[in-house]
């Protein structure tokens, strides 16, 4: 699969967000990076703009493939005096998916795709969001 640009939805739901694409994976352990530069801020470096890297690659014994990916969203914040922005704090998630070689093409498909789309919900986002589970 050729890398390319990832167009997502902002916290409002309607506004979209690119992550340009930065570097493709040279293979196995070497991940693809994406970083959102288009609509940032002018003069924000680029160490403080959000990055997103999935890197995949054989389990110990070679029987399923992995997953890992990691998204760093730093606060920043621009000094009113001298212009620098200065970064305050990041949000950070690095997580691995696991996924057995043995098992049908659609089965794999539909876990996939049922895990993203839930990741994705109003109830999941708000938990992650707030820093606690629902009770």
């Amino acid at each position: 699969m050729q890398q390319a640009a990832i167009t997502a939805k902002k916290a409002d739901g309607t506004t979209d967000i690119v992550y340009d694409a930065l570097s493709s994976s040279g293979g196995d352990g070497s991940p693809a990076v994406w970083r959102q530069d288009t609509g940032a801020p002018a003069g924000l470096p680029v160490g403080f703009r959000p990055v997103l890297k999935l890197t995949t690659g054989n389990n110990g014994p070679k029987t399923a493939r992995q997953a890992r990916i990691n998204f760093a969203y730093p606060y920043a914040v621009q000094d009113s005096t001298t212009t620098l922005y200065q970064s305050k704090d990041r949000v950070v998630f690095d997580g691995m998916i696991t996924v057995p070689q043995g098992i049908p093409s659609s089965a794999i498909n539909e876990a996939v795709h049922q895990l993203l789309n839930m990741l994705a919900t109003a109830q999941i986002k708000a938990s992650v969001a707030n820093g606690y589970a629902p009770t």
